[in-house]
């Protein structure tokens, strides 16, 4: 996380924040298909939209909310796996590790192909519980030096 980043509020430089910043915007400001509720902050899903050039979807799960057992999270997923985009599952590592992926395609092609919803559902909460229960999480070396307030 950024130290500009406060749990519960976000950018706490906002309005100056750099560039890099600036030019990031989640997927779910591009992806039409995707509803009010897939929004971030009613989610707990950030779509990283640079993942799309690489026909992947990455998926940034910052909090385990029901939205992550709902018909319309494992339907979209369900979709991107069908249509061949590779889907991520990615979960913030403790402060000063980097975060860790999981690829979600093999994992997921059965219960698609058999429209199963309760089985994706299944899966989705086993592998972010063996992310966060099992993964080595590799110290970040990235010295954050900032000029901001």
């Amino acid at each position: 996380m950024c130290m500009h980043c406060a749990e519960g509020q976000g950018c706490t430089v906002y309005a100056q924040r750099p560039d890099v910043c600036r030019g990031f915007f989640c997927g779910w400001f591009f992806l039409e298909e995707l509803g009010p509720e897939w929004h971030p902050k009613q989610s707990g899903v950030v779509i990283r939209s640079e993942s799309f050039d690489n026909d992947t979807v990455t998926l940034l799960i910052l909090e385990l909310s029901a939205f992550l057992v709902s018909e319309e999270f494992a339907g979209m997923v369900g979709g991107w796996v069908e249509e061949g985009f590779g889907v991520e599952f990615e979960r913030l590592g403790p402060p000063g590790h980097l975060p860790a992926k999981m690829r979600m395609n093999e994992l997921l092609e059965e219960a698609v192909a058999k429209r199963d919803l309760r089985e994706m559902q299944t899966i989705f909460a086993w592998s972010l519980a063996h992310i966060d229960k099992t993964h080595v999480w590799e110290r970040d070396k990235t010295a954050l030096r900032s000029a901001l307030g």
